[in-house]
């Protein structure tokens, strides 16, 4: 099973040294959105106004299998 890395650029979280096995590509990319909504979650909407933040997902060789930008933009209402 290939390993997955899900890193964070510019955001609060630190880098995954590990790495998670998932079964593909697609598996890496459901994750992916998942733990964006769980970071999100966790910082309590901490993010608005903030600089975009990166989830970046590379299996073991290094090849990308998704990037996620996440940013928060407050409308003037």
């Amino acid at each position: 099973m290939p390993r997955y890395f899900f890193n964070i650029e510019g955001g609060p979280y630190a880098e995954s040294a590990d790495g998670t096995d998932l079964k593909g590509p697609e598996e890496a990319r459901a994750a992916a959105v998942t733990l964006a909504g769980e970071m999100l979650k966790g910082i309590d909407g901490q993010f608005w106004g903030e600089p975009e933040w990166r989830l970046h997902v590379t299996d073991q060789q290094g090849a990308t299998a998704c990037t996620l930008p996440i940013t928060g933009t407050m409308g003037g209402a």
